[in-house]
Order: structure tokens, then sequence, then C-alpha cells
């Protein structure tokens, strides 16, 4: 673990907040990429940005304070405002969601075209955010070892304690932040050819909340951060991605059967190029 890629004596670099922040100006490109190929100026999608982002980050806080430690907030409320640490993903996501939907409501646009054209920017943006939490220290997993004591080959030591307690320290762990880098880059891919061929509005974006809420239910099996709130074992995390997973495919059932969501041509109120 390396909380730190640089630290000198003017200029300090976190690493999650680094990686997150490189993530986020490399995923611009795919953002342009996509709007070019779904018949969008590019331009209309890049000023979405500039509107999505405070309500992003105020999701992503809120959803930490509200579900994760709220005991902790209730008595140091003046914390809640600090930028720190304690940002969740599918808090970002649900203000990102309703940022895009105000917007696209007050320009007249399509808001499932500008979920179907955000969708694989925010999974390639994801990719180096997990990056960043791996060396961060955050989201570390339980003890790496298969049945009969054998070590994973894969798996992560940490000498820092970072956010680790004392216990996790020198011991072989699942990277699970490594698991869903490597799931969001496949994934990425998968929505980038879906855009090629897409055959109803939405279908980009279920395809996101789909297979995103499984694949987190599924990584939290090998998460150890037990603060973020577990219930007879089940965490936040895997209930919230169960139920958006289910609803995605619910939507997406509805949506395919529908003759208008399948016409793909873009309104006229969106600018061409």
């Amino acid at each position: 673990m390396n909380p730190w890629l640089y630290y000198g004596d003017k200029l300090h670099l976190p690493t999650w907040f680094t990686l997150l922040m490189v993530g986020m100006a490399l995923a611009t490109g795919v953002l342009r990429r996509e709007a070019q190929k779904l018949g969008m100026e590019p331009r209309v999608a890049l000023d979405m940005v500039m509107f999505a982002l405070p309500a992003t980050l105020i999701g992503a806080r809120l959803f930490h304070v509200l579900f994760e430690e709220p005991a902790y907030y209730a008595q140091h409320p003046l914390d809640a405002l600090s930028p720190s640490a304690g940002w969740v993903f599918y808090g970002g996501l649900a203000g990102g969601a309703l940022a895009t939907y105000s917007y696209a409501r007050n320009r007249g646009l399509d808001a499932w075209t500008l979920a179907d054209i955000y969708s694989p920017a925010i999974a390639f943006g994801l990719v180096f955010g997990r990056l960043g939490c791996l060396g961060g220290g955050c989201c570390y997993g339980r003890p790496a070892s298969w049945p009969f004591g054998w070590e994973v080959p894969w798996s992560v030591v940490y000498f820092e304690h970072g956010q680790l307690p004392e216990a996790m320290l020198a011991v072989p762990l699942h990277p699970t932040p490594l698991y869903e880098a490597a799931f969001c880059l496949t994934l990425f891919v998968v929505l980038s050819r879906i855009s090629e061929r897409r055959r109803f509005t939405g279908q980009i974006v279920l395809t996101l909340f789909a297979s995103y809420g499984i694949l987190r239910a599924g990584v939290e099996l090998f998460r150890a951060d037990v603060e973020r709130g577990l219930w007879a074992g089940v965490s936040t995390s895997q209930v919230i991605g169960l139920v958006t997973a289910a609803f995605a495919l619910w939507l997406w059932r509805r949506r395919a059967c529908t003759p208008s969501c399948s016409t793909l041509g873009i309104p006229p109120s969106i600018p061409m190029e």
C-alpha cells in the first residue's frame, strides 16, 4: 500500500484522488467518442459534466454519511463536510442520475440517450478509481486463502496501517479493488460494443446498472472492511447492488418490448454534428 503517489515538500499527490482525476480526464475522451457514435454533438455531453459532477460528489459523500457511519456523524456533524474520506459509488451514481434527468428535461433532451452516452465512460473511470483504492489501502479484502489453507497466488499484502486494522497487516488479502477494476475494464469494452448495435434507448445504461449491481454483490463477499455496514452478513452495497440489478433487468424487459423505445433516432432538440 502506498497512499501517496508523491509526497514532496510542497506537493502531495494522494494515490486514490490522483488516479480518480486521471480516470475522469481519460473518461472525457470516451464520452466524446460515445456522443459522436450515438449522433449527439460532443459539446452537449461535455457540458453536462459540469452540471453532473457536483451532484455526483455530493451524492457519494451523503451516502457514506447516512449509510456507513451515521452514528459517528450524528456526534460530529461538521465532519460530514470534510472531503478527506468516505465516498460511496452508489451515492455518486444516484446523484449523477438525478442531475442527468434534470439537465435533460430542462434542455429538452432524451435522458436515456444521455445516460447511454455516459455509461461506458463511467465504467472506464471506475477502473482508475478502484486502482486508487488498491494503492490507498481502502476497500481491502478478506484473508486470501483457498480451502485447506492454500494461499491465493494473486493476494496482496499491506505493511502500512492506512485504513487497515492491525490484525490485517502482513496478511495476504484478496485484492478486491483489483477484482472490480478488472471487471469494470471488461464492462467498458462490452458497453462500447453494445453502443455500436444498440436496439433501444437505455440499453447501455441498463446493462451497466444490472452488470455492476451483480458484480458488486459478488465482490462484497471477499471484502473485510465491515465498518461499511453489515446485517446478518449482508452489506449495504450488496443489498443496493442486487436491488439495482433487479430493477435494471425489469426496466430492460419493459423498454426492449416497447416499440417507441426501439426508435433510435435522436430527437430534433439534440444538436447534431
